[in-house]
C-alpha cells in the first residue's frame, strides 16, 4: 500500500478501531497485545484485521496533511521515519512502557550524524552562493568609488 497522508490517518482509524474490539470482547482486558496496540505497534494476532480494516479506511480518508496530533499518535512519526529509531523496538513486560528501543552506540550515531554533518553537496553550494554574494558586493563598492 502506498503510504501517503490518507493511509496514516486510516491507521490511526484502525488502531482505534482494533482497541474498541479488543477491549469490547473483554473490558477488564490488559494484555501485552492491547498494552502494545495502545503504543502504535501492532500485535502479529491482529495483523489480519489490520490489513482488511486498512483498505476499507483509506477509501475514505483525505490526502490533506498531517495534523500535529495526528503525527504524534500512535506511534505515527516513527512509522512515517523509521531511519529515526536508533536500534530496534523490542516489546517488554513493562505495563506502562510496553514498547522500548534496543541500540548501541553505534546504532545512535548512524542515526544523528546525517543530520549534523551537512552533505558535501550542500556546502558546495553554501560556498558557491557565498562568493557569488562577495563577487556581487565587490563589484557594488568599485560603482560606488568610482
Amino acid at each position: 500500500m502506498n503510504k501517503t497522508p490518507a493511509y496514516y490517518k486510516a491507521r490511526l482509524e484502525v488502531y482505534k478501531q482494533l482497541i474498541k474490539e479488543e477491549v469490547g470482547a473483554n473490558p477488564s482486558n490488559d494484555s501485552i497485545e492491547l498494552r502494545i496496540l495502545r503504543n502504535g505497534v501492532l500485535p502479529i494476532k491482529l495483523a489480519h484485521s489490520y490489513d482488511k480494516l486498512i483498505d476499507k479506511y483509506s477509501k475514505e480518508q483525505s490526502e490533506k496533511k498531517l495534523t500535529f496530533d495526528e503525527i504524534t499518535r500512535f506511534n505515527t512519526w516513527f512509522e512515517i521515519h523509521p531511519e529515526k529509531i536508533a536500534g530496534i523496538e523490542v516489546i517488554t513486560s513493562s505495563r506502562e512502557f510496553p514498547i522500548t528501543i534496543k541500540g548501541s552506540v553505534e546504532d545512535i550515531i548512524q542515526t544523528i550524524t546525517p543530520s549534523i554533518v551537512p552533505d558535501k553537496k550542500d556546502k558546495r553550494i553554501r560556498m558557491a552562493k557565498a562568493k557569488a554574494k562577495a563577487r556581487k558586493r565587490s563589484l557594488e563598492l568599485m560603482k560606488i568609488k568610482s
